[in-house]
């Protein structure tokens, strides 16, 4: 047999050798990381927004903004931590429970359980020859049987792979590290310029969203300018409307 000479695609990574904790977890870390940014951010922007608006700049305290940014900034990441290990395990209650109805009725419907595989086989494309000996087979593995019918039947994913605690964790701990950088100009001085201390703001918020495209280019490896751009503009769209937001306001 000639030997297959097949070449990765451009952009694409090898998952085996990428295949980390931190990669498990990634869509945690970008979830928590752009929802801490923007959220943050919406903070800082609704002050300065009002603020700016009324053309009274000095009325924004900084204790004001640290205060709700602190505690909105532990509250959300914790919400969201919390959050998504209920998501995780309520995900993980839903496919056992149905898989135990789907291991009964293997067990106890054999013959609508193979008929159904069947269809499920011809409606891929095999023909009726094809799917009747492919569902003989199945039946002589009960388990990958029912690991069959849970994905193709009932369309559901395994999740009891995924830990619901790290999958918290990584959500808080995401939502901390980058939310904290919106912050950053008003916990490193106590006093000043408030737009000063706004634009740096701005400019934190754009470095940690480019951060966070930097990340996925680098976790994943997609091609980097889109990667980049995806998780700025996104980000960039949501900040401005915070901002936006907060110029219909007045302090």
């Amino acid at each position: 047999m000639n030997d297959l000479n097949i070449e990765r695609p451009e952009g694409s990574v090898d998952l085996k050798q990428n295949n980390t904790p931190f990669a498990d977890y990634f869509k945690e870390i970008i979830y928590g990381g752009i929802d801490g940014i923007v959220t943050t951010f919406a903070v800082v922007a609704g002050f300065s927004g009002a603020a700016i608006s009324t053309d009274s700049t000095s009325q924004m305290s900084f204790l004001i903004v640290l205060l709700f940014g602190l505690a909105n900034l532990f509250a959300d990441a914790a919400s969201m931590g919390l959050g998504n290990f209920l998501s995780v395990r309520s995900e993980k209650d839903l496919y056992n429970a149905k898989r135990k109805e789907e291991i009964y009725k293997v067990k106890t419907a054999t013959a609508d359980e193979e008929a159904e595989t069947v269809a499920i086989m011809k409606n891929k494309g095999f023909t009726d020859e094809q799917a009747r000996s492919l569902a003989q087979i199945y039946k002589t593995n009960e388990e990958y049987w029912v690991d069959f019918m849970m994905q193709h039947e009932l369309e559901l994913s395994d999740p009891r792979g995924e830990n619901e605690v790290f999958t918290g964790l990584a959500t808080f701990i995401s939502f901390m590290v980058f939310g904290a950088i919106p912050l950053l100009p008003f916990i490193l001085q106590s006093e000043g310029d408030a737009n000063t201390a706004f634009i740096l703001s701005s400019f934190g918020t754009l470095f940690a969203l480019v951060a966070l495209g930097l990340l996925k280019w680098r976790v994943i490896g997609t091609k980097f300018l889109p990667s980049l751009f995806e998780v700025v503009a996104v980000g960039s769209t949501a900040a401005f409307l915070a901002f936006m937001v907060g110029t219909f306001f007045s302090l």
